[in-house]
């Protein structure tokens, strides 16, 4: 009952402010901008389709669904707002939640409605300083050589890459230099006695002229390996390095990541690799194929399970059609081989050594 009134006075401020936006931007200048001036936004995505996938028990039963939080782009409804306050500067802010659009229910993780983003800083030529709940630096620097561009983020694994996704109390700087994009965060672990203790510090590097982006980021953290109760901070640290080139229709892309945490007996290391490209088969017609590999060793599906050095591969192949702008029909196939600790692994043994699945539906950005 609390999250549905909320949500309705979130929807009510929402449109309130964006009247309020446009009323106040009837007599600004078309360029330029006079200190004072504001402006804000409300926008979103919502994605509904349907997918269906074998081997997802020990059984080898199938199983299709259509509840998600986005099959194609996760669903998102935001605010986002700025205020120019002279000297070319801007002070910005955005707010942003997930949704489930099978069910309508919100996607608020451990009870926080704005999970997705939440952050106030400003911008100039100088740069942009951001504090509050901030993508990672490792998520902006791997977007630039993903094939898929983070699109089926429940389906490929790629977003297990980057560091957390998100970080909480993350003070995050941008910068960008001709064609290069530098970026800084150090997330607060505000853990008392110990400044170290939960934070996370990164510095990421983009490069992009004519068709050719590149990128790499470097983390470091101390992370808790124990218990609430009885915590245990140790090193971690996640390394990040790949590129894309665009040749027109055709674009590659190739991206490899390895993360290392230490624990009381054998590290824990992931390493993520991927190769794939797209092609415009024509104005309105996408096809995007890529292969995803991922292994872990000494690693646990849950606090509880060990499941051991384990990999799986993976081969995706999606086509998209933009009915519009805003708009998009999607299709894909995939077909995933497990071996290890991710075929045998988890607190319900999967058993399984191979799985396939399909996905198609509609995604409309507002």
């Amino acid at each position: 009952m609390k999250h549905t009134l909320l949500a309705a006075a979130l929807a009510a401020l929402s449109l309130h402010a964006h009247a309020q936006s446009e009323e106040g931007s009837a007599d600004a200048p078309k360029t330029g901008g006079n200190a004072g001036s504001s402006a804000v936004t409300v926008y979103g995505s919502i994605d509904g389709g349907l997918r269906h996938e074998t081997n997802v028990d020990p059984e080898g039963n199938s199983d299709t669904t259509m509840s998600s939080n986005g099959t194609f782009r996760s669903n998102r409804l935001g605010l986002r707002g700025s205020e120019d306050i002279g000297g070319g500067n801007k002070v910005n802010f955005v707010l942003e939640m997930g949704f489930n659009s099978g069910t309508g229910a919100l996607n608020n993780t451990n009870n926080v409605i704005f999970q997705r983003e939440a952050h106030v800083g400003m911008s100039g030529a100088w740069g942009a300083l951001d504090a509050g709940r901030n993508y990672t630096v490792a998520y902006r620097t791997i977007l630039a050589f993903d094939p898929f561009r983070f699109r089926y983020p429940s389906i490929t694994y790629v977003l297990s890459s980057t560091n957390g996704i998100r970080k909480d109390n993350d003070v995050q700087y941008t910068g960008r230099f001709g064609d290069w994009t530098a970026r800084a965060e150090w997330a607060l672990g505000e853990v008392a006695g110990d400044a170290d203790y939960g934070t996370t510090k990164a510095v990421g590097v983009n490069y992009a002229h004519g068709g050719l982006k590149a990128g790499a980021s470097y983390s470091i953290a101390k992370q808790n390996v124990g218990t609430a109760s009885a915590p245990n901070y140790r090193d971690y640290d996640h390394a990040a390095l790949g590129a894309s080139y665009d040749f027109g229709d055709l674009s590659l892309a190739i991206g490899h990541i390895k993360q290392t945490q230490e624990t009381t007996t054998r590290d824990t290391t992931s390493t993520w690799d991927w190769f794939g490209g797209s092609y415009q088969l024509t104005p309105r017609f996408d096809l995007t194929a890529a292969w995803y590999r991922n292994k872990a060793y000494n690693a646990k599906a849950t606090a509880a399970a060990a499941i051991g050095d384990a990999n799986k591969t993976m081969l995706i192949t999606g086509v998209t059609y933009q009915m519009s702008k805003r708009t998009t029909l999607y299709a894909e196939v995939d077909s995933t081989r497990l071996k290890g600790g991710f075929a045998s692994g988890g607190t319900t043994k999967l058993n399984q050594t191979r799985q396939r699945g399909m996905a198609a539906g509609i995604m409309h950005v507002f």
